[in-house]
C-alpha cells in the first residue's frame, strides 16, 4: 500500500503526519513500513532513531530525470507498504508532474494534505487539491495542530475557511500538544510512546531515586515528563486511533 502526503505549502506539517498518524498505521497493523522523504533540506524522520519505522531520504534533482527517481520509488522499493512524505514548494509540483508523466499515480492508495490552519493554507490545499484530483485516488485531510478535538463544536470555527472551500471533506485531527515534542525527545512517534509501558517504569524508577537523594531539578523534570507520558497514551486514543479509524474506513471503501 502506498500512501502519500503533500502540500504545496512547506510548514503544513506533513512530516508529522506521516510519522505520527500514516506510518503508526501501519505499525497498528502489525505490517512493515518504510518511510521515504523526498526532500533535499528536512530529513525530520532521522531524529526517530528508537522507533520501528524504517526511513529514508531521496534526494530530488530537478535538473535531472525526476521521473526515473520516481518510478523507481514505486517500482524498485521493496517495502510492503510505503509513506511518501513529499516537501513543500517546487518539490511538491514537480512530484506531482513526475506521477502524470509516469503514471505511477495508478500505485497510490491514498494522498493525505495536512493543514495546520489559516487562510493560506486553506489556498495551498486547494492549489494541492485540485493538482491530485485529476488522479482519481482518494484523499483525505488532516487538520493540524488544531485547538479542538475531532467532534468538537469549535473545531468548525477555527477551520471556517476550510470547510466553506471544502464541501463535506473527509479529514481527521491532530491537536497541538506536547506530546509530539516528547515524542522527538524519546526518538520514538506518539504511538510507541503510549504503548511503551518499559519507558514509563523507567521514568518512573528515576522518579523515586530524585525523590530519595532530594534531588529537587531531577523531581520536577521526571513528573513532569511521566505526566506528558500519561498525555501520550490520552492522544493516542484522542488523536492517533481516531486518525487510524478514518484510515481505515476510507482504504475499505466504507468512505
Amino acid at each position: 500500500m502506498n500512501i502519500v502526503i503533500v502540500n504545496t505549502k512547506g510548514g503544513a506539517s506533513k512530516s508529522t503526519t506521516a510519522y505520527q498518524v500514516a506510518s503508526t498505521y501501519f505499525l497498528s497493523k502489525i505490517q512493515e513500513i518504510e518511510l521515504f522523504e523526498l526532500d533535499n533540506q528536512n530529513r525530520d524522520s532521522a531524529n526517530f532513531t528508537n522507533s520501528q519505522i524504517e526511513s529514508s531520504q531521496i534526494q530530488v534533482d530537478f535538473d535531472k530525470q525526476l521521473n526515473n527517481t520516481v518510478r523507481d520509488l514505486f517500482l524498485n522499493q521493496k517495502s510492503l507498504n510505503k509513506v511518501i512524505d513529499v516537501g513543500g514548494n517546487q518539490t511538491t509540483t514537480e512530484f506531482i508532474e513526475a506521477l502524470s508523466a509516469t503514471h505511477m499515480h495508478n500505485m497510490i492508495d491514498l494522498f493525505i494534505i495536512p493543514i495546520s490552519g489559516g487562510h493560506q493554507d486553506v489556498v495551498n490545499a486547494k492549489a494541492t487539491y485540485d493538482l491530485i484530483s485529476k488522479f482519481g485516488k482518494k484523499i483525505v485531510f488532516c487538520l493540524s495542530r488544531s485547538r479542538h478535538a475531532h467532534n468538537s463544536s469549535r473545531l468548525k470555527f477555527q477551520y471556517q475557511n476550510f470547510f466553506k472551500t471544502f464541501k463535506n471533506p473527509t479529514f481527521f485531527v491532530l491537536q497541538d500538544s506536547d506530546v509530539i515534542d516528547l515524542s522527538r525527545t524519546f526518538k520514538k512517534s506518539v504511538y510507541e510512546l503510549a504503548n511503551d509501558e518499559t519507558e514509563i517504569q523507567n521514568i518512573n524508577s528515576k522518579l523515586l531515586d530524585a525523590f530519595n537523594i532530594k534531588n529537587n531539578d531531577d523531581i520536577y523534570q521526571y513528573s513532569q515528563i511521566l505526566e506528558i507520558l500519561e498525555d501520550a497514551k490520552k492522544y493516542k486514543e484522542t488523536n492517533i486511533d481516531v486518525a487510524h479509524q478514518v484510515l481505515d474506513e476510507v482504504l475499505n471503501g466504507k468512505q
